[in-house]
């Protein structure tokens, strides 16, 4: 229930000093509800599930266990949390770091005080909560939610304790009632709202998050620590699980998301934010449950992590099991990990933060691979017993193309059942294609003179094929740009030293950045861009060393294309090599030149590449992977042109763990023109 930030917001948002220097001790308290009663209208969800990703996430990020406390199910009453919160406080000192996370239901109900934003309050479902639909004493009923308003003063509480120097996280994964979802994945909230027989629905329209910032500057100057806060989505959508590929376990997606982020933020990130870290997020999001739009907020988003307390952990993969007398182990982690048959591994004591540091227990290739596991052959003997008392870290990792799961539409309004079989048939000696009646990742719909793929994540149409009941090898292509296009997004990489920070600015005749216009259009921390804008890019050198930069653009229907280097597409040419960038320099567009905003309509991602060797990808992205037989590729050139030429079925792409590139997303927005 994303938009329960709003309230919470209200009442926390204060003018509070940006101290970096919290040193104090590191606190959790996490919220799970997901076994609700039956009888009370909520259906259950996978809130537990959650629970041991985030202490793990959080006892590599140097929390202790007797610090993570877990409020669940059961205990998840309104006193409950009062009494955890309470509890928390009471123990807290000033300059301590603290994230809470709630798991659960979302839903709104009519509001109880005068601070009315849309005439209802955003709240967490604890477990004695009815719904909607099984609600008959609204008075009685409506005691049993969390309202925002409640829970912000839990966490106004908290802030004062802490102090300025202290450092508050807080993340939601829950959602409240919207327009419904589409897809088979589980909804955290849904319902509609809980209102009393006298609610005005005159005053129900959806809140907007801009008037945070007014918010804020009525609030008087207070010794709060200051604070972000993450939600799993805006106010009017709703919160999908999803499931983490490696381990085929369902999840919240916000909670999937803030995981997989902590883990890809390695030593490369010098000195990361909770902007930076939020980047990660939309990102990762984007590709799992691109319905979402996730939201930041607070009044320290540009605060080092936890206070300048963040650990750079390397990501590693567990042990599931060990066979010693054939040197094997077998692996949490599969073909979506970058392990697929051949990729090289290092197997190190559990809780190692750098492999650059020790020497591995073992070293190992991976000989059999599924989506959520691998089995490695190790070389020479192997001294571990126990599977939790080691670590795999991948050396070499083997890149592939990802299946498409694709789903034929059948039924009165779409293809007849022998159509939709025919279709199938052509398609199964198609590599990387999947034929799927649940959770797919394509829908094809039959039309009246072309078909339609829509992304059964979200709706938005893919592309159109010739009717493929006829021939399907317009279809066979546009899968082909689909799975390269999902490749290009879910492709991250990091270098040390090499960091960049891209920004999107309305733009004004002479290349001049309308910053004002541009503040008003950042919705939760994501810009949005409308129909017909004039837009400029910075693109500022972070790190430490010099580098080249490149951008493609990847539209929402799988459309990609070449931003900079730019040879063809703008008034003044923009080459390879004049794409360098010394530490601490920024890269504007020329003046004579701008980026015009058109449909397709969604979300659109900028992937930025940074080496400190040149680059060029505008080639490969102009001529769909084609090269010029004189220049020698790098291997960030190689990984990207690999994606255009089919792998899916063919020979992976093996590629070293540290890669001669590193890459960013900047997620945006497009809308039409209000």
């Amino acid at each position: 229930m994303s938009s329960l930030r709003l309230a919470i917001l209200f009442l926390l948002l204060s003018v509070s000093g940006f101290s970096q220097q919290a040193g104090g001790t590191k606190y959790a308290l996490i919220f799970a509800i997901g076994n609700y009663p039956p009888a009370n209208g909520w259906a259950s969800i996978a809130s537990l599930q959650d629970v041991g990703y985030l202490r793990k996430t959080l006892l590599t990020q140097g929390f202790q266990e007797e610090n993570i406390a877990v409020v669940a199910d059961t205990q998840a009453t309104m006193k409950g949390i009062a009494d955890a919160f309470a509890a928390l406080t009471a123990r807290v000192h000033p300059g301590d770091v603290v994230v809470i996370h709630f798991s659960s239901h979302g839903e709104q109900v009519e509001a109880d005080n005068d601070n009315h934003i849309d005439g209802l309050d955003e709240c967490v479902v604890t477990i004695n909560a009815k719904s909607p639909s099984r609600s008959v004493d609204y008075a009685k009923d409506q005691a049993n939610y969390l309202r925002g308003h409640v829970l912000g003063d839990y966490l106004r509480a908290l802030r004062a304790k802490l102090g300025r120097n202290g450092d508050l996280l807080v993340t939601m994964d829950d959602c409240h009632s919207g327009n419904g979802t589409r897809g088979s994945a589980r909804v955290r909230g849904g319902a509609p709202p809980l209102v009393s027989a006298h609610f005005d629905p005159s005053r129900h329209h959806n809140s907007d998050s801009s008037m945070l910032s007014r918010e804020a500057a009525m609030n008087a100057a207070a010794p709060l620590a200051p604070f972000v806060v993450f939600s799993a989505t805006r106010p009017e959508e709703l919160d999908i699980e999803t499931r983490d590929e490696e381990t085929g376990v369902e999840m919240g997606s916000l909670t999937y998301a803030v995981c997989k982020a902590f883990s890809g933020l390695s030593a490369a990130t010098a000195y990361p934010s909770y902007r930076q870290l939020f980047a990660r997020i939309e990102s990762i999001m984007n590709v799992k449950v691109p319905a979402q739009h996730p939201m930041m907020e607070g009044d320290g988003v540009d605060r080092l992590l936890f206070g300048g307390q963040f650990v750079h952990q390397l990501p590693y993969i567990e042990l599931s099991s060990i066979d010693r007398p054939n040197r094997r182990i077998v692996l949490k982690g599969g073909k979506a990990a970058g392990l697929e048959v051949g990729a090289r591994i290092a197997v190190c004591p559990a809780g190692t933060l750098d492999t650059t540091r020790i020497t591995p227990l073992a070293r190992g290739k991976i000989v059999g691979a599924t989506d959520i596991s691998a089995m490695a052959e190790l070389e020479g003997d192997f001294a571990i017993n126990r599977p939790v008392d080691a670590w795999a870290f991948i050396t070499t990792r083997v890149y592939s193309v990802p299946p498409v799961a694709l789903e034929i539409r059948s039924g009165p309004h779409s293809y007849k059942p022998a159509e939709a079989a025919a279709i199938g048939r052509s398609l199964q000696d198609v590599p990387g294609v999947r034929i799927v009646t649940k959770a797919p990742a394509l829908t094809l719909v039959k039309g009246l003179t072309s078909d339609t793929l829509k992304v059964s994540g979200n709706g938005y149409v893919f592309g159109t094929v010739r009717p493929a009941a006829d021939n399907s090898s317009d279809l066979q292509l546009k899968l082909q740009n689909y799975s390269q296009y999902m490749f290009l997004q879910s492709l991250s990489c990091q270098l040390p030293g090499v960091q960049v920070d891209i920004r999107l600015f309305l733009w004004k005749p002479g290349g001049i950045p309308d910053t004002a216009a541009t503040a008003l259009r950042m919705k939760g921390g994501r810009f949005e861009a409308h129909d017909g804008d004039l837009l400029t890019l910075c693109i500022r050198n972070s790190g430490t060393q010099l580098v080249y930069v490149n951008v493609l653009d990847l539209q929402p229907d799988g459309r990609i294309n070449a931003i900079l280097p730019n040879t063809t597409n703008l008034q003044v040419p923009i080459t390879s090599n004049q794409l360098a960038l010394p530490p601490g320099r920024e890269y504007w567009l020329p003046a004579d030149d701008h980026i015009q905003i058109a449909p397709p309509y969604g979300t659109e991602v900028f992937k930025v590449f940074a080496s400190p060797t040149e680059i060029n990808l505008e080639n490969l992205a102009n001529t769909r992977g084609g090269v010029d037989p004189a220049h020698s590729l790098t291997m960030m050139e190689q990984l990207v042109r690999s994606s255009y030429q089919g792998t899916r079925g063919g020979t992976p792409t093996s590629v070293p763990s540290q890669p001669d590139a590193a890459t960013l997303d900047y997620v945006f927005l497009i809308k039409p023109k209000p």
